[in-house]
């Protein structure tokens, strides 16, 4: 009878532990970082852009990553290079992609990069 309980104790150990893990990672693991294209894709259905538009769009963010992640390995450690650098590439982003647009979807890119900032701004919860 002990070997039994023993035994029913362990299983419900086991299942416990296993329904904690699986509760542990499904919990998503920070913010997940879209590709250069589906960033593009998404401001192309923002803004209903063509697909070549799009195309010059997602070749822009696709650089300006390698440049960040080439920032990033250069200035470890140097937070303010760091941070200027960052600004600039974006800058640079923003005033590229805005040069492939019309005149009324560069004012919708513009209230969509204020929405952002503002987003990024607020505190978290966490």
């Amino acid at each position: 009878m002990k070997s039994l309980t023993h035994r029913l104790l362990i299983l419900t150990a086991m299942v416990l532990v296993a329904g904690l893990l699986q509760v542990a990672l499904a919990q998503p693991q920070g913010r997940q970082m879209m590709s250069p294209k589906q960033r593009a894709d998404t401001l192309g259905k923002q803004l209903s852009l063509d697909s070549l538009t799009v195309g010059k769009i997602a070749a822009i963010y696709e650089q300006s990553q390698k440049l960040m992640a080439d920032k990033r390995n250069e200035l470890q450690g140097d937070m303010d290079a760091m941070r200027s650098a960052m600004m600039e590439i974006r800058e640079k982003v923003n005033k590229d992609v805005m040069a492939l647009l019309t005149k009324e979807q560069a004012t919708k890119y513009e209230e969509i990069q204020k929405a952002q900032q503002q987003r990024m701004q607020r505190p978290r919860n966490n």
